[in-house]
């Protein structure tokens, strides 16, 4: 398989985002419930069935319009890493099951941080997993940049 472009694997991103959860509005109100939502399997060149995907999302909060906000449901696979990477916009992560580990600070259910639009950062999942939300005040459309060669761990 063809190694894709960085634009093409930006637009791959965020189709996968997009379609983990229904579009909606920031002018109207919408309700969601995560426990009949479908899941979306964020799947790789090197990931051979959705059920095997290291990343499982589901976008309860999926606003179309510039203005819009975001809230992501991250499933991680136990003991998956992302690599060193940044976004540009800011985001507030909080852990609802399971552990996540940026370095040797740990976080388990309950806990969380805030992340600054650019700040680089890397994590990984505990020996069970994790799930967490992830909150923007911007729609799912956002940039995912990759530091130093963290693409070639991918």
């Amino acid at each position: 398989m063809a190694e894709l472009t960085e634009a093409e694997r930006r637009d791959r991103e965020r189709s996968i985002m997009q379609s983990a959860g229904p579009l909606t509005t920031s002018d109207k109100v919408s309700f969601f419930d995560l426990n009949t939502m479908p899941v979306v399997s964020v799947m790789s060149e090197d990931t051979p069935d959705p059920e095997s995907a290291m990343i499982k999302i589901q976008a309860p909060v999926n606003h179309s319009d510039a203005g819009g906000y975001s809230l992501l449901c991250v499933r991680y696979a136990p003991d998956a890493v992302v690599p060193r990477h940044r976004h540009d916009v800011a985001q507030v992560v909080l852990v609802l099951e399971g552990e996540l580990w940026q370095g040797n600070r740990r976080f388990g259910p309950g806990m969380g941080y805030f992340t600054p639009a650019g700040s680089a950062y890397a994590v990984k999942a505990g020996p069970d997993g994790v799930r967490l939300v992830e909150f923007r005040h911007s729609p799912l459309a956002f940039e995912t940049e990759w530091v130093g060669d963290a693409r070639a761990q991918q």
